[in-house]
């Protein structure tokens, strides 16, 4: 009867020790599988902030294309209530494209570095032309993330 109890503890002990090594195994193996998910993610996310970035490119290239068209438009016509109105809508929509590119950015939707590597003198510009001073003017603004991106890079305090 020995014999058998120690027998038997010997085959536990070995499968017990085989057990440990594929559970191991499985841990090492669904480490690395988490690694390369994890790395995947990040190149997705990488991705989806390029398409993020060339949908703003667009968005704001449009709406400059369309103001613009319409100040084509408008010559000849300068005092025309109609065209005004065009052009200041088309304006409009040109701060709107900005204000939500800035919002992207604020997000963490786009590579903040890229983000004011391309635009910053852009923003900067269309805070400081004469002609947007009251649509920026704090607090009755609505381009808040345009005005948050502008005090961000141009803060000295910063």
């Amino acid at each position: 009867m020995d014999m058998a109890m120690v027998i038997l503890t010997s085959l536990t002990v070995i499968v017990s020790v085989i057990a440990l090594t594929v559970s191991y195994n499985a841990a090492q193996k669904g480490n690395a599988l988490a690694g390369t998910a994890n790395d995947l993610t990040k190149m997705a996310n990488e991705m989806q902030k390029g398409q993020v970035e060339m949908q703003i490119r667009e968005m704001i290239s449009s709406a400059r294309s369309r103001y613009q068209d319409k100040v084509i438009q408008a010559i000849g016509n300068e005092d025309d209530q109609v065209y005004a109105a065009l052009i200041a809508s088309a304006h409009e929509d040109v701060l709107n494209a900005y204000d939500e590119a800035c919002a992207k950015y604020i997000d963490e939707k786009v590579d903040k570095k890229r983000f004011k590597k391309l635009y910053h003198d852009e923003i900067r510009q269309l805070v400081n032309n004469s002609a947007n001073i009251e649509k920026y003017r704090e607090p009755h603004t609505k381009f808040h993330a345009t005005n948050k991106v502008y005090t961000e890079w141009n803060n000295l305090e910063n």
